[in-house]
């Protein structure tokens, strides 16, 4: 009896030792894991935007609306058409071989659809990619703008013929797949050999109100100057006096509206200033006026195409003053409330 008894002591010990032990290492890990450690600190969450690994180098952002000016639209036709995957649409009045014509080349063979129609062939080039020349009865083809894979629109005073060092404006509408077919049906009609009424009274769209002239345009303009606050600034390669937009013109500095234009310098066959009459006219009704240049020279040239109203509303598109651009050409003229082209507009006017 003594033995086992003993024996049975000896096992309970040994049971009792491993329980203890057990026992040891579960509060030791339990304790060891609610410890706070400074390494397992959690972070803040990040934002859903910052989850994903950013690369070394981002991507330019891409803006929905821009404004570009003289280089700078060169710069934006040439990415622009390098960017396109599918399709390029475009209008100009002269076409020559350039730097951006050569590019329609490379894009039309590495299988980009592009259609070009152009008022003049300025170099009696030929290109190999879908190409027309637009004649009218009265006045010329005029409008000048870029349609990329059925969304991107970009409106330019420059034409594809324009040098480098010309003063031009361009403005880039991202996804605008409304204004974008608008102007693709422009480029349908005349590659089907035919000019058709569009937006002659105005079409709203994304990018604002599109016109195209012959048409209501230049009514457009004159009733956005009457509707002027405070200010308008203008930039223009040629102006003429008799058109509803000098009327509106006139009748915004009578009301006292704060008017200030530039003018183009550029001199006809005969050696004449051809905006001196504008000009003359202009000032004598109390628009502060002046020319890109000195008279004398007329070696820069001052294309814009633009004008901005209380730096809330702006005019641009193809569209000289004249009677010409109002009546008898195709013009594209594009009224818009984006203030912040507008504002680009004053600022460039301003350090010109």
């Amino acid at each position: 009896m003594g033995e086992k008894s003993l024996t049975k002591g000896k096992y309970l010990r040994k049971v009792e030792f491993l329980i203890i032990v057990l026992i040891s290492f579960s509060l030791y890990f339990l304790l060891k894991n609610e410890t706070p450690q400074k390494e397992a600190e959690p972070e803040s969450p990040k934002p859903v935007s910052e989850v994903a690994a950013e690369p070394e180098n981002p991507p330019e952002k891409e803006e929905n609306v821009a404004v570009y000016f003289d280089r700078e639209v060169i710069n934006i036709v040439k990415k622009m058409i390098n960017g396109a995957s599918a399709t390029i649409d475009a209008a100009t009045y002269t076409y020559s071989k350039n730097e951006v014509t050569e590019l329609l080349e490379k894009r039309h063979s590495e299988g980009v659809k592009i259609r070009l129609a152009a008022g003049n062939n300025k170099d009696k080039t030929r290109p190999a990619h879908d190409f027309t020349i637009v004649k009218m009865k009265n006045g010329i083809y005029h409008p000048k703008f870029f349609v990329f894979d059925d969304k991107d629109v970009l409106i330019l005073s420059a034409n594809i013929s324009s040098s480098a060092d010309a003063a031009n404006n361009a403005v880039l509408f991202r996804n605008v797949p409304e204004a974008a077919a608008i102007l693709k049906a422009e480029i349908d009609d005349v590659f089907a050999g035919k000019i058709e009424k569009r937006c002659e009274q105005g079409c709203v769209t994304e990018i604002g109100t599109i016109f195209f002239n012959p048409g209501k345009g230049c009514v457009g303009i004159k009733n956005e100057f009457l509707k002027a606050k405070k200010s308008i600034k203008a930039a223009i390669y040629t102006v003429t006096q008799k058109n509803p937009v000098l009327t509106g013109l006139k009748n915004a500095v009578k009301s006292g509206i704060d008017t200030e234009l530039i003018l183009d310098n550029w001199r006809g066959e005969d050696g004449k200033t051809v905006n001196k009459k504008a000009a003359n006219y202009l000032g004598s009704i109390g628009v502060k006026l002046k020319y890109d240049e000195p008279e004398k020279s007329d070696e820069h040239l001052f294309h814009h195409k633009f004008a901005e109203v209380d730096e809330e509303t702006a005019v641009f598109g193809s569209m000289n003053w004249t009677a010409s651009g109002c009546y008898r050409n195709r013009e594209i003229i594009v009224i818009s409330k984006e203030a912040s082209i507008a504002a680009s507009f004053s600022d460039y006017f301003d350090k010109y």
